[in-house]
């Protein structure tokens, strides 16, 4: 792809591959869905009119704008982390004072678009309120064969649906591989887990609190054992409004406060431990050191000290191409109300 294309944000790396070819249960099931589709619904409405150009929405501008003063809040994670205080710590992180729930997060950019595709092949999804949970080969999609192929029915539906979309009345200007490509960005999730961790460290990483995802099947390299549980499906809503095609992408990653003395007591590398600090106190980023501690062979069924949900939400226009996309964190109660440490 030219630079050029690259560039240009109202096509979204439309995406020039083969398409393949979906069953005639995918067909009708995405016939069916694309019926449903023009006009949307009025939650979408009312996201579309709302948010969907501008980042200085109601939705977001309310959180993100208001001003928060880091030194207070790293003062009181390094007090609650070293007294072993949890409550205050999570009364901390859900006081919207003390700690925004919404960020401000860049543009994806993926550079590999079949890597994205291959990633988006290997997720469970929900497309408009229709859940696609089964991996072929697994039960309950909780396994999968080794060395064979996942099931793409969340994305052959997808295709479709693309298709359909452009050829409704009233739609112009969107071409259904472009519109596949762009959606195809948003499905990745090591990007968009990277982009989320690069934006919550600065809030939340001390000397002694280490922010980590929860290692899940994603983490595991092809063709290897490892953890087997999946990631929180992909919520994708696609609608028409205005003869544009809209789209807003809720990808969630679970992530962990992690005390580095409990990492050290289950045998995670030391140097790696002492390298955050170090890195830490040059204010250099810190995402190198995050993916070695998290793949380290005794990063296996640790705890957090605190569980986070961080959604990566993105609403998009693909008719003008103006899009805004932020990070929501919460504290989520059922996590984090089931054990005391």
């Amino acid at each position: 792809m030219s630079a050029a294309a690259r560039s240009n944000q109202k096509h979204f790396n439309a995406y020039t591959g083969n398409q393949g070819s979906g069953g005639s249960t995918t067909t009708s099931t995405a016939k069916s869905l694309a019926t449903k589709i023009k006009g949307g619904n009025a939650t979408s409405k009312s996201i579309c009119n709302s948010s969907v150009t501008t980042v200085g929405s109601s939705t977001v501008a309310h959180s993100i704008n208001q001003p928060f003063d880091r030194t207070i809040l790293h003062q009181k994670l390094t007090q609650f982390t070293r007294g072993s205080d949890r409550r205050q710590m999570l009364r901390l992180l859900k006081n919207p004072k003390e700690f925004p729930a919404s960020h401000v997060m860049k543009n994806v950019y993926v550079e590999d678009i079949a890597m994205a595709e291959r990633e988006a092949a290997s997720e469970r999804g929900v497309l408009n309120g229709i859940k696609f949970l089964q991996i072929k080969g697994s039960s309950g999609g909780e396994s999968n064969k080794e060395n064979e192929p996942m099931d793409s029915y969340f994305l052959r539906t997808l295709r479709e649906i693309c298709g359909h979309m452009c050829d409704m009345d009233g739609v112009v200007g969107v071409d259904d591989l472009a519109l596949y490509g762009g959606l195809l960005l948003r499905l990745c999730r090591s990007v968009s887990e990277q982009d989320a961790l690069e934006v919550i460290t600065p809030w939340l990483a001390r000397d002694e609190l280490i922010v980590l995802p929860l290692k899940r099947r994603h983490h595991t390299a092809a063709g290897k054992k490892g953890e087997s549980k999946l990631a929180i499906p992909i919520d994708v809503e696609l609608f028409v409004e205005g003869g544009d095609v809209h789209c807003v992408v809720t990808m969630t990653h679970e992530f962990g406060l992690f005390r580095k003395a409990d990492l050290k007591s289950r045998g995670v590398n030391e140097h790696r431990l002492s390298e955050w600090s170090k890195i830490l106190s040059k204010d250099a980023p810190l995402s190198s050191n995050q993916q070695k501690i998290l793949h380290d062979p005794a990063f296996t069924n640790i705890k957090p000290w605190v569980y986070l949900d961080a959604a990566v939400i993105e609403r998009i226009n693909f008719g003008s191409g103006s899009n805004v996309r932020f990070l929501s964190v919460s504290v989520p109660d059922e996590k984090n109300s089931g054990y005391v440490r």
